[in-house]
Parts: C-alpha cells; sequence; structure tokens
C-alpha cells in the first residue's frame, strides 16, 4: 500500500509540476482533459493530506473560475467537479454559485438529443456531434450533478443525474456482450462503428459507481452496475489490463481505461456491491496500472484525445501519449482501492 501511495504522489506531482503546453497535458485551460486530471490530484489529496495538493487546487480555481461561462458544453463542464469538492473543503461560496449557474443551464438550455439524452458538445471549433450522445458525457457532467444534488439537496440535480444515467446506459449497452458502445447516434438510430471502446467502458463504470453513492441508487441500479463490472471483468486481460477495444485481443492494452473500470470496482467494492471475486481483478488492474508509471511519474500506455471512429482498426492506431485524464484516472484508480467501506451502500447485498 505505502508503495503504491508513492506511485501516486509521483502521478500527482507530474501534473502539479509539469510546466507543459502541449494540449494533453496543459492543465491550465478549461476543458475535459484538465478536469480529469483536477480530480485525480483531489483524489490524492484525499488519499494523502498533503496540501500542497489542496493548495494547487484552490490556486488553480481562483486563476480560472471565470472560464466556466466561456464555454458551456459537456466537456468544458468537468472542472467543476473538483471546483465543487473544494466548495465542501474549503467552503467559498463564489464556487458554489458558478457550479449552480451552469448547472441551471445544463438543466434548462443545454442541448438535448430527440431520445432526450444531453447532446455531447465540446470546447473544439467544427461542426460538432450533433444528436449523438458519448459514454464520455457521464464523467463529463453527470457526476457533477449528482453531488451537486447531495450537497444542496436539490432534487432536480439528482432527478437530471439519474435520468441521464439511465437514458445513456439504455442506449449504449450492447446486449449480447454487456459491454457498452462508445456512442448512439440519435438521427441515425445506430452505434456507428459499434465498437466497444475501453475507455467509454471506464467512462460507465466508475461515473455510475459515483453516481449512485451520491444519490443512494436504488438495489437495481446497483444491480445493473453489477452487471457491467461482471462483463468487464470477463474481458480483462491476463496481465491485469483491459483493451482499448475489449472485446479484441489482437487491440493494444489501454491503461486508462485499465485504471478507470479498476476505480469503479475498487469504489463498487467498497460500497458493498461487489464481492471479494473481484479483488484479484483489481489487484491486477492496479499492478498494470503501476508498471506503466515512468520514474518521472508519467502515466505510459495511454490513447489520445478519441471522438467516435469510423472503424475498429482505426480505434486499434489510436496514438499513445501522456495525457491529463491518464495521470487522473491512474491517480484516481490507486485512491479508490486504498478506501475502506463507503457510506450510501445499498442495503441489500443481494444485487451482488
Amino acid at each position: 500500500m505505502e508503495q503504491r501511495k508513492t506511485i501516486m504522489e509521483k502521478i500527482t506531482d507530474r501534473v502539479i509540476y509539469g510546466n507543459d503546453t502541449s494540449w494533453n497535458m496543459d492543465i491550465e485551460r478549461f476543458d475535459w482533459g484538465p478536469g480529469v486530471g483536477l480530480y485525480g490530484i483531489w483524489k490524492a489529496w484525499q488519499a494523502t493530506g498533503k496540501e500542497e495538493y489542496l493548495r494547487f487546487l484552490e490556486e488553480w480555481i481562483n486563476r480560472h473560475l471565470k472560464e466556466a461561462y466561456v464555454q458551456k458544453t459537456v466537456n468544458s463542464t468537468a472542472p467543476l467537479l473538483t471546483v465543487l469538492t473544494m466548495w465542501e473543503q474549503k467552503g467559498n461560496e463564489a464556487w458554489l454559485r458558478v457550479c449552480e449557474e451552469i448547472a441551471a443551464f445544463l438543466l434548462e438550455k443545454a442541448p438535448r438529443t430527440k431520445d432526450g439524452g444531453l447532446e455531447h458538445t465540446v470546447t473544439e471549433a467544427g461542426a460538432g456531434f450533433s444528436q449523438q450522445m458519448w459514454a464520455d458525457t457521464l464523467f463529463m457532467v453527470c457526476v457533477f450533478m449528482a453531488r451537486l444534488g447531495r450537497v444542496t439537496g436539490d432534487l432536480r440535480y439528482i432527478a437530471f443525474s439519474r435520468r441521464q444515467l439511465a437514458d445513456h446506459l439504455r442506449v449504449l449497452r450492447d446486449e449480447e456482450t454487456g459491454l457498452y458502445f462508445h456512442a448512439w447516434d440519435c438521427a441515425g438510430q445506430n452505434h456507428m462503428s459499434g465498437v466497444r471502446w475501453g475507455r467509454a467502458n471506464a467512462w460507465i463504470l466508475y461515473s455510475t459507481a459515483l453516481i449512485l453513492s451520491a444519490i443512494e441508487g436504488t438495489e437495481q441500479e446497483w444491480r445493473q452496475f453489477a452487471q457491467s463490472a461482471a462483463a468487464m471483468r470477463a474481458v480483462q486481460r491476463e496481465n491485469g489490463a483491459f483493451g482499448t477495444i475489449l472485446n479484441d485481443p489482437s487491440s493494444y492494452d489501454e491503461i486508462s481505461a485499465t485504471a478507470g473500470i479498476a476505480a469503479g470496482m475498487a469504489l463498487g467494492r467498497a460500497c458493498g456491491v461487489l464481492g471479494r471475486e473481484y479483488d484479484l481483478s483489481i489487484e491486477k488492474a492496479l499492478q498494470a496500472v503501476s508498471a506503466a508509471v515512468g520514474e518521472n511519474g508519467e502515466v505510459g500506455g495511454v490513447s489520445g484525445g478519441t471522438p467516435v471512429m469510423p472503424s475498429a482498426e482505426e480505434y486499434r492506431t489510436i496514438r499513445i501519449q501522456p495525457t491529463l485524464y491518464g495521470q487522473g484516472l491512474a491517480a484516481a484508480a490507486l485512491a479508490e482501492a486504498g478506501r475502506g467501506k463507503t457510506e450510501n451502500a445499498p442495503q441489500s447485498s443481494a444485487v451482488r
């Protein structure tokens, strides 16, 4: 455990003390990559208590908070999850006010697909992804909304997160394998290339556990989570990793997917939903994640930013590079695996 704490600190320090300006590792932006990186720092602070981590987050928020209004998109919402958790810690009411104002936009004005799901909107210029629902949205928006509902007592946010979770799981689930597709095209009523992308499944499993633990998920909701975890466990590789295409043994090991799935399983264990049979899966996944961390704390084996690709072959050839979301998910996985039993677990162990 002490060794993993040291690895977590190396991963986190690489983000805090780096001076990167490339898109994939530049944390000085209000976007989804930095948002996942910030959440990893928050989880590392919870696990280590290192005040320098908390200080970095506070200073980052003070530098960037006004940027929350520049682009109101799914992806630019991601940093607000850490802003909200920092408000819980520090009580700065200006931080909460921004969270509630962006949440009001999401409730009332954010683009919806004709199926009722949030349209996956991004910060990059271009045509966008009209009428598309992506697995990524659950982490970028719905975890934040669930937690906001919990800490404020506003049931609108809880209802929103519960509905969006249910809608995304419904349209993205592959009934044949129990795994999830990357996205759903509501206009064409199809999954486009139909790939069971590794990181999409990581977003889904970890986000579902975070959302349900925040909103006190029902037994049925937790049961569906457990079924998803079982489907992913069935395609885990012998070395503990998960592939960039989960059901394709020829695709490369992908460490951000491995970390996100491990984080979801570890939180499921802490909530009492998953049984002891998952301990070995989590342990092997963490070994794969730890082995991918370089001496400088950089997490290797992470695929670059990935829109819905036209074919499975194009998923297999996505460039490997260090990324903030790779750093954040790796830190989160190590932190989740080190936590004890959590509150808001379901009342019955029958969900297993």
